[in-house]
């Protein structure tokens, strides 16, 4: 009975081990992709950010990574949270749609944890799409993957894992 709970622990930390490694890996790959390509990182239409302010808590916290689905102005709907192009095309802002402009020509957002609109009304052409869903607190792991650090580690994680085994095994067998 002892070896049947050693087994399927064992077997239990190696599923969780491996989810968490291959989790790692596509991160890795995203943060790469937008490293190297200079573009946002995105998967299958979806764009992958960081919370970085506490404007829409509790909804979205800081930190949390978000998928935001690309839309067309005329797909935005009354009450979604909108990511958008800010003053200057390297900032990026999510918050709620309180009103639609006429024929979706503009959006007036504000974030959940503020009490006044936003100044500015979002253009059409700044709207980038929709949150999906959040993952609280992911952030920190893509932000860290992101970085030469993160590769790094990554990368030494990898060979500790997959080649020091192999070469305890050829030293236990030649001896």
């Amino acid at each position: 009975m002892q070896d049947t709970n050693k087994n399927i622990a064992k077997l239990v930390a190696n599923i969780l081990f491996w989810i968490f490694m291959i989790a790692m890996v596509f991160l890795i790959f995203i943060a790469a992709q937008s490293r190297f390509t200079g573009m946002e990182p995105s998967i299958f239409g979806n764009r992958l950010y960081v919370v970085d302010g506490g404007s829409m808590e509790p909804t979205l916290k800081v930190n949390s990574l978000i998928i935001v689905n690309e839309r067309t102005p005329d797909e935005i709907l009354l009450g979604d949270i909108l990511t958008y192009y800010g003053s200057g095309s390297k900032t990026r802002v999510t918050h709620r749609v309180i009103e639609i402009g006429p024929n979706n020509e503009y959006f007036v957002t504000r974030g959940d944890a503020n009490n006044v609109e936003d100044a500015i009304p979002v253009e059409r052409e700044n709207v980038i799409g929709v949150v999906a869903f959040s993952i609280p607190h992911l952030g920190y792991a893509f932000r860290f993957l992101s970085s030469i650090q993160g590769i790094i580690f990554i990368v030494s994680t990898s060979i500790i894992v997959f080649i020091a085994p192999l070469l305890f095994k050829r030293k236990t067998k030649e001896a």
